[in-house]
C-alpha cells in the first residue's frame, strides 16, 4: 500500500515541480531580461498552457481586469491625434526633424514586441490563480519552489566565492543571476519568508526534514549579505517579523511567544554578525548624512520628479509599452546627467507612464480581490504557508514602490507564483469552456 500511494503521487509531484520550476527556470536564465531566455521561459509557458489549462474562471471582476490591461495596452496602436498631444512629441517633430508615425506609440513596432511579455504574464497569472489544487499539491509547489530558490542562492555563492559566473549572468559585482542587485535580494528576500513557514511546520510536526528549510534559509540569509542589497535585508526582516506576529497573535501561549522571540533574534544576531558592509548601508554607525538615510539627496528622487512630469502629459493613455527609456532620455530636467535611465526606478511608475493610470487602478483592484480570497486562513487550509505567501506577495508589490522587480520576468512571475498559491482553495470558482478554449490559443 504504501508503494502504491507513492506510485500515484509521483504524477502529481511531477506536474507540481513542472509548475513551480518556471520561474525557476526563468531566475537561473539571468532573470529572462534577454529576449532568448525569455523566449524559453514563454515556451515552458506555452507548453502548460496548451497540455494542461486551468478549467476554471477567476470570474467577471478579474476576467474584466485582464480584458481591461489588454485593451489599455492596445490604446498604444490608435491613431496619435485622438489624445492629448504631449510636449515631447511636438519637441521631437519640430526641434529634432523626426517625423513619428501616426500611432500612440512613437515605436509602434517596439510596443508590438512588448506585447507577447505583457500577454505572457497575464496567461501566468491566470494559470496560477484558477488552477484547482489540492492542499497538499500547493505545499509541494511552494517546497520546490523555495527549494530551488534556496539551491539557487547556494549556487551563486559557491560562484562567488570561486570568482567565476555562467556568461548569460550579466552582474557588475559577480554576484547572482541577476543584472541588478536588488532583483536578487528581492528574491531571495520574499522567498526566506516562505522558508520560515516551511520549517516552522515541520518543526511543529516534529518531521526531521526541518533541517531542509533551516539550511535553506540560512543560504538565503548568506546570500543577501554578499548581494549587498539593502532592499533584500529589508524584505527579509520585516517579512519574518510579520509572519512571526501575525503567527504569535492567531494563538498566543508562552512557549509560541518565546520561539518566535528567539527566532527573530537568532535572525538579527546573525545580520549583526555576519552583516559587514551590507548593513553598513543602512548607515547604522552614522545615522547617515544629515542624520537620516539621505533620502532627500537620493538620485533616485530627482528620476521620480521627471518622471511625474512625463506622466502629466499623457496621465490616462500612457506612452505604450517599451516606450520610456527613450522618451525619458528627452525629457530630463531635474535628473539631467551623463548616464542613461533605462527605467524610472519604480514599477508603478513604469505601468503609469507607459499605460495610464487606469492601468494602475485595475492592478490594485486586482490585487485587492486576490488578498480577499486569501481568507479565511483556518486551520486545516495551508494558513501558515498561505500567509508567507500572500506577505512575500504584498511586500514584492510595495518593493516595487521604489524598484523594477516587477518588469523582470524572473521576480515577476515568482511574485504571481506566491500571490497565486496564497489562494484560499478549494477556490469559489465556477467551470468554463471558454478559458481553456483561450488559454490554449496564447499557449499556441
Amino acid at each position: 500500500r504504501p508503494n502504491l500511494a507513492r506510485a500515484l503521487r509521483t504524477p502529481a509531484f511531477l506536474g507540481n515541480a513542472f509548475i513551480a520550476s518556471l520561474p525557476l527556470l526563468a531566475c537561473f536564465f539571468g532573470g529572462a531580461t534577454e529576449k532568448w531566455s525569455e523566449g524559453i521561459v514563454l515556451g515552458w509557458l506555452g507548453l502548460l498552457l496548451l497540455f494542461d489549462p486551468p478549467r476554471f474562471s477567476l470570474g467577471v471582476w478579474l476576467n474584466g481586469i485582464v480584458i481591461g490591461l489588454l485593451v489599455l495596452a492596445s490604446f498604444s496602436f490608435l491613431p496619435a491625434h485622438w489624445f492629448f498631444q504631449p510636449f515631447w512629441r511636438t519637441a521631437l517633430g519640430n526641434d529634432f526633424g523626426i517625423m513619428l508615425p501616426g500611432t500612440l506609440s512613437p515605436q509602434p513596432w517596439v510596443t508590438l514586441g512588448c506585447l507577447p511579455s505583457f500577454v505572457a504574464g497575464l496567461a501566468w497569472f491566470y494559470y496560477i490563480c484558477a488552477r484547482e489544487l489540492e492542499m497538499r499539491d500547493v505545499r509541494s509547489q511552494l517546497r520546490i519552489f523555495a527549494g530551488g530558490v534556496a539551491l539557487l542562492a547556494l549556487l551563486c555563492i559557491l560562484l562567488y566565492t570561486r570568482h567565476v559566473a555562467p556568461p548569460f549572468w550579466h552582474n557588475e559585482r559577480g554576484f547572482g543571476p541577476f543584472p541588478n542587485r536588488n532583483q536578487t535580494g528581492d528574491l531571495f528576500g520574499i522567498t526566506a519568508i516562505v522558508l520560515l513557514a516551511l520549517g516552522q511546520d515541520d518543526l511543529r510536526h516534529r518531521h526531521i526534514r526541518f533541517v531542509l528549510p533551516l539550511l535553506g534559509f540560512a543560504a538565503l540569509v548568506a546570500a543577501l549579505v554578499l548581494d549587498f542589497s539593502r532592499a533584500g535585508i529589508l524584505l527579509l526582516v520585516g517579512g519574518s517579523v510579520l509572519w512571526l506576529a501575525i503567527m504569535l497573535f492567531r494563538k498566543a501561549t508562552p512557549g509560541r511567544i518565546a520561539l518566535g522571540v528567539s527566532t527573530l533574534l537568532v535572525l538579527l544576531t546573525a545580520l549583526l554578525i555576519f552583516g559587514g558592509q551590507t548593513l553598513e548601508r543602512f548607515h547604522l554607525r552614522t545615522g547617515g548624512p544629515n542624520g537620516g538615510f539621505g533620502i532627500s539627496s537620493d538620485f533616485r528622487w530627482a528620476i521620480f520628479h521627471d518622471v511625474w512630469r512625463l506622466i502629466q502629459n499623457s496621465p490616462w493613455c500612457g506612452i505604450g509599452l517599451g516606450n520610456f527609456e527613450p522618451i525619458f532620455a528627452i525629457s530630463r530636467v531635474v535628473s539631467v546627467a551623463d548616464t542613461r535611465s533605462l527605467h524610472p526606478e519604480s514599477d508603478w511608475f513604469w505601468v503609469w507612464s507607459e499605460l495610464g493610470w487606469p492601468a494602475v487602478l485595475l492592478i490594485l483592484i486586482a490585487i485587492g480581490i486576490m488578498i480577499r480570497r486569501v481568507f479565511p486562513l483556518r486551520e486545516g487550509t495551508n494558513q501558515r504557508f498561505r500567509l508567507a505567501a500572500i506577505i512575500a506577495a504584498l511586500l514584492f508589490a510595495l518593493h516595487g514602490l521604489v524598484d523594477v522587480s516587477a518588469h523582470r520576468v524572473g521576480t515577476a512571475y515568482a511574485g504571481i507564483f506566491l500571490l497565486g498559491l496564497a489562494l484560499h482553495r478549494p477556490p469559489s470558482f465556477h467551470r468554463s469552456r471558454v478559458v481553456p478554449i483561450v488559454l490554449r490559443f496564447v499557449g499556441f
